[in-house]
């Protein structure tokens, strides 16, 4: 069971490696990484190494698909979203990783035709170890999803991130790095059920960001590591009645990572953000942020613990940013070899900064402090179906209520996923 629940983590880790610009504290030393792929890519063709996986998620009930005001009239639907996805390697003289990865996408409305839409993410880089000591990375990405990228969308919509990565790093032989890392990312958003050209989440938050960091990641232990990173950021809004949205932040932070397979696994990041508006009558936000995502597993107990906290641009046209903190906690109670059950509790708030007009019933109203709260509770059984593999059914409950009128929604989900971590 440990072997397999190791074997799974590392395999999440390789899919999920490519869409995290900039994340400092995902960093693995090029032997990490070259072994990793060496031991999980057991398909092979001729000199190619693939890693096919298939996510199926959220297929089931949905009692409020556009996330619509408690107490309105609400729509309901069956839905699903099928993202089978493929990484394929090229692997040289232990000194060099050529990959590509492919992710098409399809959600899945029985009833609400407007929602249904594809999508597909495509990314592509290489590692090159230089000298034996000196790490060069880089990628090229077109990341596009339909979902609710952020904590205060009310509906799914597409998220598209292009744009490549690059870095480089000082590696020693006991895997110590310290290096730099760059990023240039053009988002867009657009509402599909919409079909126009434009609308309200493209005019305010379509931009680019450019990213810049230096970060030193330090072994401890066995196989975990301490890490720090400073960074700087420029966001460039596309659209001229935006553009008051531009600004820059710096940002320090710290943190320790688990081993990628053991009882313990995860990384936890804590800093300093400081964000600054371009325009002098827009507030500013300078404070703690953080992400941590960690796991551990207690014989036939597994505990998930979760932190995140940021600043997140607003789609509101008279609101600027957003705050939102997030913590979660979630307990696995494995009551056989191939049974289990998963509960999960979430709690978020989001704060903004600055006074926004809303408008109800025609009117204007000023909102001052305006903290919108979430809640969002899930349990259910998982079954192992081979391997790693489990099939899951989960009952999923979310609630939030806001000092602004008409932000307050409930919404109830009843459906089966798949998961590779059993």
């Amino acid at each position: 069971m440990k072997r397999s629940l190791g074997l799974a983590a590392a395999l999440l880790a390789l899919v999920l490696a490519a869409g995290t610009p900039l994340a400092g504290q995902s960093y693995r030393s090029f032997r990490e990484d070259y072994d990793s792929i060496q031991a999980q890519s057991r398909l092979r063709l001729g000199a190619l190494r693939f890693v096919p996986v298939f996510r199926l998620s959220e297929a089931g009930y949905d009692s409020n698909v556009y996330f619509r005001e408690d107490g309105s009239e609400v729509v309901s639907d069956f839905t699903a979203t099928f993202s089978p996805e493929l990484r394929a390697y090229w692997l040289s003289g232990g000194t060099f990783i050529l990959w590509a990865n492919e992710n098409p996408e399809y959600l899945a409305y029985a009833r609400e035709a407007g929602l249904r839409a594809f999508s597909n993410s495509f990314s592509g880089g290489l590692r090159w170890l230089l000298l034996r000591r000196l790490s060069l990375s880089g990628d090229y990405h077109v990341l596009s999803h339909v979902r609710r990228s952020l904590s205060e969308l009310d509906q799914r919509i597409r998220d598209t991130a292009t744009g490549g990565t690059a870095s480089l790093f000082f590696e020693t032989p006991r895997g110590t790095a310290i290096g730099f890392a760059g990023a240039v990312d053009d988002f867009r958003y657009k509402d599909i059920a919409a079909g126009t050209v434009e609308d309200i989440y493209g005019r305010a938050l379509d931009r680019r960001e450019a990213s810049a960091a230096f970060e030193v990641h330090y072994r401890v232990f066995t196989r975990s590591y301490l890490f720090a990173t400073a960074g700087w950021t420029d966001y460039d809004f596309d659209h001229p009645e935006s553009a008051w949205r531009d600004a820059t932040s710096i940002e320090a932070s710290a943190g320790f990572r688990f081993p990628l397979t053991g009882r313990a696994r995860g990384t936890v990041r804590a800093g300093w953000k400081s964000f600054q508006p371009d325009a002098p009558d827009r507030t500013p936000f300078s404070g703690f942020v953080a992400a941590a995502d960690v796991s551990f597993r207690f014989g036939l107990l597994a505990l998930n613990l979760g932190l995140d906290r940021d600043s997140s641009f607003s789609y509101n046209e008279s609101a600027y940013y957003y705050v939102d903190t997030r913590v979660r906690a979630g307990l696995s109670v494995y009551l056989g070899r191939s049974f289990r059950l998963d509960g999960t509790v979430q709690y978020g708030l989001m704060s903004y900064p600055e006074p926004q007009e809303i408008w109800r019933d025609g009117v204007p109203i000023i909102i001052d402090g305006r903290e919108d709260a979430q809640w969002n509770l899930s349990a259910g059984p998982v079954v192992r179906i081979s391997g790693t593999v489990g099939l899951g059914v989960t009952y999923n409950f979310y609630r939030r209520t806001s000092n602004a009128p008409g932000f307050d929604v409930r919404r109830n989900f009843v459906g089966a996923f798949v998961t590779y971590e059993f």
